[in-house]
């Protein structure tokens, strides 16, 4: 990523802030960016470590960034990491200014990891600007809070993101509204599902399968969640995989209700009207011309699936709750 270069599409304000920074010389030791998956943290915490560098070659620009995250397989970021992190940061510059960190989902420190981490932010090596990513501020203690810098990423308009489609990559109207409907305001997840037809269209089954629960037998719904976790259940993998069908089952669950209101335009996954509207049929012969309490049911569910799944219960055991409730 070449200096000065910042995404294209959302974030405006957190960018803006940063750029003022970056102007005035304004710097500060510790940010972190708050926000859902797939509005760009990431990629904007890399475009300002590029602009902190400044001019410097890449290989020099890899040499004073230091990236965490969790290990393949495992949710939380260990102690062991973080002191090898914190190790990296102490190290001085090969050709920037700056040493940069970057903790990708910092919800997923460890206890020990944040203490760990809070003892490098109270006395912080010159030079040195640590960037936590994480879905929401209130997921690190206050104490770790208070010493950073807080920039809140939003969900982007998605009419934004429909002419951005558009303008810029040159994609057809129909599968504009469509994708820019799916990616509920996350520009990221939209233009993957653009340029990656195959994951687009895998989506798609996962949601028209999950859509059709409520019809299947307690077998067949068991069936979908292995199919799902792939056998697995306490790893990254499995709380990725259960984190994405509890947001399919809010999103599926508001988009019955929308219809069953008539308002068409406002369905999340308008490319599956049609099975949207034959599961909608059921679920009102099934609840006796009263579908919209069953689909308040449903999303009772969701609201009470995230909580366990933040409390790291066991995601199988979640997604088992949910379809047996269906």
């Amino acid at each position: 990523m070449a200096k000065n270069s910042w995404p294209e599409i959302g974030n405006r304000q957190a960018i803006d802030f940063l750029k003022k920074g970056l102007k005035n010389d304004k710097i500060a030791q510790a940010y972190v960016f708050a926000g859902p998956d797939d509005l760009g943290k990431s990629t904007v915490a890399l475009a300002f470590a590029h602009n902190l560098q400044g001019e410097t070659t890449e290989n020099s620009f890899d040499s004073d960034l230091s990236v965490l995250q969790p290990e393949e397989g495992k949710k939380n970021i260990s102690i062991e990491a973080v002191r090898g992190f914190i190790k990296e940061m102490s190290l001085g510059t090969f050709a920037g200014r700056f040493r940069i960190g970057i903790i990708k989902k910092a919800d997923f420190l460890s206890i020990e990891a944040k203490n760990a981490l809070l003892k490098t932010l109270e006395e912080p090596n010159p030079g040195a600007v640590i960037i936590l990513l994480v879905s929401s501020e209130d997921n690190l203690p206050k104490t770790i809070i208070s010493r950073c810098q807080v920039l809140n990423f939003y969900p982007v308009a998605s009419s934004i993101i429909y002419d951005y489609l558009i303008k810029e990559k040159g994609a057809n109207r129909s599968l504009a509204k469509d994708i820019s409907n799916i990616s509920l305001g996350r520009p990221l997840v939209a233009v993957k599902y653009l340029e990656d037809q195959e994951a687009y269209r895998a989506y798609l089954d996962k949601a028209a399968a999950w859509l059709e629960i409520p019809k299947l037998d307690l077998f067949s719904r068991f069936r979908l969640i292995d199919k799902l976790l792939g056998g697995q259940s306490w790893s990254e993998e499995a709380y990725n995989e259960a984190k994405t069908a509890i947001a399919m089952t809010e999103g599926l669950s508001r988009d019955l209700v929308m219809l069953s209101l008539g308002e068409k335009e406002r369905l999340q996954h308008s490319a599956l009207l049609g099975t949207l509207e034959d599961v909608l049929a059921f679920l009102d012969k099934r609840s006796n011309g009263n579908p919209r309490s069953l689909l308040a049911s449903y999303l009772k569910l969701c609201v009470q699936a995230k909580e366990y799944l933040e409390a790291n219960v066991n995601p199988r055991l979640i997604l088992e709750h949910i379809v047996i409730n269906m």
